[in-house]
């Protein structure tokens, strides 16, 4: 057999002369980076080639993304087919590193009544009787309207199977939960009094499970994890490409995020100390592409304008039917979608900061891989949604990468000696710039003068660390022998200009929105997701990211898809609520929106440069 290893897993798969390395390493589950979900553009997927037989030549593509390193033996997985044995190492900058997850939000306990559609119900089941015979389900709905007024209800099928013995277990005293006043959905022996429901954040990196008791309303544990469909690319168009390439490919997407979702609950249930089977609710959130993907639903046409999804309005579905690990007649709640990229995580994040009822205007900005802007107050929303978000999660960047140990999220630099100071997540070696570090180098370089307002680098700023590169001029922000795999960690002349434009795209979103609504003054801007939470106001304010406010009047609000979520378990009028904000919702679509083209090309300048005003005057901004 000629046998292919991966290093440093010890992992063999056979070589079939067919299928490319990045290919045979997602067969493995090996975590290797691959952004653009093996469409050969991003350049991520890294590998070495430590020993083989026959190794075709490296490609024009390997060339250009891989430079010099092809002569130390590295290749791109993607582009790579072998033949015969070999053993092929995954670099530690090749992998996928567990993501720095934000679970928090900025709220606190969630000060909300307490009214879960789900309720419990004690009973005591008169036992049948010689004299006339009564079936075990007649003697049990009998009882449930004598004691709680209960009329009509329907029994789940899947309860009728245990529904005798279940019955019999503790002398005919049960409790019933009975799902909005309408559905018996779970019965157990004796007396139960935990009633639990599960919130879930279907993010496109990463995915957050809360669990609650829904009668006490407290947050009993929180669990997170990286969504497993990066595998398959990072963006939710890689996704829905990878999905169309191949049959099977929609079916694995959605049957890997299940189980990502399902190893949640365990998690989450052996923390709390409960039986998962006592999850009698849940509530799903995320973007349209991950809502159709989780449910199987068609995506193709997300991806082609005018962008429509399957389905808007929010669904019911039973857990087994969607093959969650909870009780397999629970309800599952997916909140309404508004667009084809505004979906239900940021209708979640309007109820979770009240935007929808607030006498003031306020902006909402929530910069996941797509960034999401509402804008409004409780007589109006406008919403919609900018191709943002890649920049600020690391995309597109020389030495971007997610929100994981070793990823650099804060820069300093000194303004007379322009040497940079940079802060790393958990204090790892430095790796790569996640979107913080990203918007603050950006911002530093602003401010100390070596980047100008059109995003190119100061012919006047003169130092060691500025130098020419292949990229046009970049910053040396971290010497070889500084960072982790030996080499350096750069700024580069087109980093700057993919910042400046998803910094136009945002403000060119929040400009059109605020002329439709009548160009009112934001009481506050609030800026959700974990990108949103870490972010510095100042450098905010540095590029002109947001409208001019002032800086106390920018307020990082966590995780509010998940605070919403969960929201609607504890009361289910939270969820009739979604309902009304979705329909409320005024969506603006930017393709082809010409004043949109227009506000752009005016937003393709950093307010905070030295030469802004000389663009200013000249009435280009």
């Amino acid at each position: 057999m000629s046998a292919i290893l991966f290093l440093p897993s010890q992992k063999v798969i056979s070589a079939d002369g067919r299928r490319n390395l990045l290919e045979l390493a997602r067969e493995l589950g090996l975590p290797l980076q691959a952004a653009c979900g093996g469409k050969k553009i991003c350049g991520r997927c890294r590998v070495v080639i430590e020993e083989t037989g026959e190794l075709p030549a490296p490609t024009d593509r390997e060339r250009e993304a891989l430079r010099e390193l092809t002569e130390r033996g590295y290749r791109l997985a993607c582009e790579t087919v072998l033949c015969g044995p070999a053993r092929v190492r995954i670099p530690e900058e090749s992998k996928i590193l567990p993501p720095v997850i934000l679970t928090v939000d900025g709220f606190g306990d969630i000060p909300v009544r307490l009214r879960p559609a789900v309720e419990l119900c004690c009973l005591e089941v008169p036992p049948p009787a010689v004299e006339r015979v009564t079936a075990d389900r007649e003697r049990l709905l009998k009882a449930l309207e004598e004691a709680y007024g209960f009329k009509k209800i329907a029994v789940d099928p899947l309860l009728l199977l245990r529904l005798p013995q279940t019955l019999r277990d503790r002398e005919n005293r049960v409790t019933a939960a009975v799902w909005n006043q309408r559905e018996l959905v779970g019965l157990f022996p004796g007396r139960e009094e935990r009633l639990l429901g599960l919130a879930v954040d279907l993010g496109t990196t990463t995915l957050v499970a809360y669990l609650l008791d829904l009668q006490t309303g407290k947050r009993l544990a929180v669990s997170s994890t990286l969504n497993p469909q990066v595998h398959f690319g990072d963006d939710v168009i890689s996704r829905i490409a990878f999905g169309q390439k191949d049959p099977e490919g929609a079916v694995q997407l959605r049957e890997v995020v299940r189980e990502g979702i399902n190893d949640l609950i365990r998690r989450v249930a052996e923390k709390a100390g409960v039986r998962p089977e006592l999850i009698l609710e849940a509530a799903l959130v995320g973007n349209t592409a991950m809502h159709h993907l989780f449910l199987g639903l068609e995506t193709r046409y997300l991806a082609q304008a005018p962008y429509p999804p399957a389905v808007q309005e929010s669904l019911w579905v039973k857990a087994r039917e969607v093959g969650l690990a909870i009780h397999p007649s629970a309800a599952v709640h997916l909140l309404p979608l508004k667009a084809g990229f505004v979906g239900s995580d940021i209708i979640a994040g309007i109820l979770a900061t009240g935007l929808h009822r607030s006498p003031r205007v306020r902006l909402l900005i929530d910069l996941g891989t797509n960034g999401e802007i509402v804008l409004g107050n409780r007589d109006r929303l406008l919403c919609c949604s900018t191709a943002a978000g890649p920049a600020f999660e690391g995309g597109h960047i020389r030495w971007g990468m997610r929100a994981s140990a070793g990823a650099v999220d804060r820069v300093r630099i000194d303004p007379e000696t322009l040497e940079p100071t940079l802060r790393t997540i958990r204090n790892q070696p430095a790796q790569g710039l996640c979107g913080s570090g990203i918007l603050a180098t950006t911002a530093e370089m602003v401010r100390q003068g070596i980047l100008l307002a059109r995003g190119n680098f100061n012919p006047l700023v003169r130092s060691a660390r500025l130098r020419p590169g292949e990229d046009g001029q970049e910053l040396v922000l971290l010497r070889e022998w500084e960072a982790l795999g030996g080499q350096e960690i750069v700024f580069t002349q087109r980093d700057a200009a993919e910042v400046l434009m998803a910094k136009a795209a945002i403000q060119a979103g929040t400009g059109l929105l605020q002329e439709l609504f009548g160009a009112p003054p934001i009481a506050e801007t609030l800026l959700a997701g974990a990108f949103g939470n870490v972010a510095d106001p100042d450098d905010v304010r540095t590029l002109g990211l947001i409208p001019a406010v002032p800086t106390g009047k920018i307020r990082g609000v966590g995780n509010t898809a998940g605070y919403g979520a969960c929201l609607t378990l504890l009361n289910k009028n939270k969820a009739r609520e979604a309902d009304r904000i979705a329909r409320k919702m005024e969506y603006v679509e930017l393709a082809g929106n010409s004043r949109f083209q227009e506000l752009l090309m005016d937003s393709l300048l950093f307010p905070g440069a030295q030469d802004f005003k000389d663009y200013s005057w000249r009435g280009l901004c």
